[in-house]
């Protein structure tokens, strides 16, 4: 249940908070509940307090949710529409070290 929590977190809030964000749209605070996230930075701090203490989102356990939040946080990281948080940087970090991504990406190839 909790892996399917931050598997929509990502899917909706997150992703709805960074677009809105880079496309510049500003919720003014009486409006936050209006938009399903609340604000942008509320976002990124539920997800900062989520990563900062543990290797992986649900039960210290590798899962989907950790492939899918990764993917948003290494992406929004990559253009600049997601602060690179200590705690956002060492949980994309630690995920990018994981032996069965390394093996995935020594079997696909360089990729060109």
């Amino acid at each position: 249940m909790i892996e399917s929590f931050w598997l929509f977190f990502a899917a909706g809030p997150l992703e709805a908070a960074w677009t809105n964000q880079a496309l510049g749209v500003a919720v003014p605070a009486e409006r936050q509940a209006m938009v399903g996230y609340g604000s942008f930075d509320r976002v990124l701090d539920v997800l900062d307090e989520a990563v900062r203490d543990r290797p992986y989102l649900v039960d210290g356990r590798f899962s989907a949710a950790d492939v899918y939040v990764g993917s948003q946080l290494n992406f929004g990281m990559s253009f600049g529409m997601i602060e690179k948080r200590p705690a956002f940087v060492r949980y994309c970090e630690a995920l990018s070290t994981r032996p069965a991504k390394l093996r995935a990406e020594e079997l696909d190839g360089p990729m060109n």
